[in-house]
């Protein structure tokens, strides 16, 4: 196996893990603490909505491996994995943009706040600076008992405007809040599309190699009687005796029983410690 395909498996395990944590955690705030059958006292509403959102998150893996392994020995089987698939999509999909615009929206809030601080601390500043300028110009024409007094009120002042300085310095004005929001739909897509085509790459080299008019097991099969199981020599020497007859070049061995495998022949013992038999597929458009 490549490396791009090591990298493949571990980036969709990454991403359908992020996924499924966040499924989860979304429909756990969907459901309540009350118990969701009485007979059951400790399967509660949230854990309910929980289970569900992992099931369809798993589900939706198991469907992509499902339809890549039966696309060309069962159509409908593969069909019904593109539905279940299609049907878990949706649901994480779903699930995940929750999950992204309920964490947003939580995140507003204290931004809110922080705006508000920061604005009542600059209507602060601004104000005792008016008051510090009407200080000074009273100070300038008050009498000299009176200037002492002044000066104190005055260094009091100022050290509360330095502090307030200081103080919206460090203060976050809220302008850089929820830079995703709007995006949740974006993005929930976006984790879809990288996990299926992750899992795509990984379990598309597990399938089964097309047929293809150069496979000579499969021209073989179409013209043997499979309708009893046969010893697994006895196949392999029809098999090598076809491929003479017709001037093709026969697999080896193990690689034939291999692909007898693939195209549907099960394999099985005639007994506890009987000859290895295998029952073969219907020829294909048969």
């Amino acid at each position: 196996m490549k490396l791009w395909q090591y990298l493949a498996l571990i980036s969709g395990a990454i991403i359908a893990v992020v996924m499924a944590l966040a499924s989860v955690s979304y429909n756990a705030t969907l459901g309540t603490a009350e118990l969701a059958f009485t007979w059951l006292p400790f399967l509660t509403n949230s854990f309910v909505f929980s289970s569900i959102a992992l099931a369809f998150d798993l589900g939706m893996v198991a469907s992509v491996f499902g339809f890549l392994h039966c696309r060309d020995i069962n159509k409908i089987k593969a069909g019904v994995c593109a539905v279940l698939f299609i049907i878990a999509s949706a649901y994480s999909v779903h699930s995940v943009r929750g999950y992204i615009a309920l964490n947003i929206t939580k995140s507003v809030a204290p931004a809110t706040r922080s705006a508000d601080v920061y604005k009542s601390l600059k209507l602060e500043l601004h104000q005792d600076q008016e008051h510090l300028m009407q200080l000074r110009t009273k100070a300038l024409e008050a009498t000299r008992r009176q200037r002492k007094s002044f000066a104190t009120r005055i260094a009091h002042l100022s050290r509360k405007i330095h502090d307030t300085r200081n103080t919206l310095a460090h203060t976050d004005n809220g302008s850089h809040v929820s830079p995703l929001q709007g995006l949740e739909w974006f993005l929930a897509v976006t984790l879809w599309f990288f996990n299926a085509t992750c899992w795509c790459a990984w379990f598309g080299t597990k399938t089964h190699a097309k047929l293809n008019t150069h496979d000579t097991v499969t021209s073989w099969l179409a013209q043997h009687d499979t309708t009893e199981p046969e010893h697994c020599t006895v196949l392999y020497d029809t098999y090598k005796r076809w491929c003479q007859r017709h001037r093709k070049p026969p697999l080896v061995q193990y690689s034939f029983y291999a692909r007898l495998v693939e195209l549907g022949a099960r394999k099985f013992r005639d007994g506890r410690n009987g000859p290895t038999m295998y029952a073969l597929p219907a020829p294909l458009g048969g």
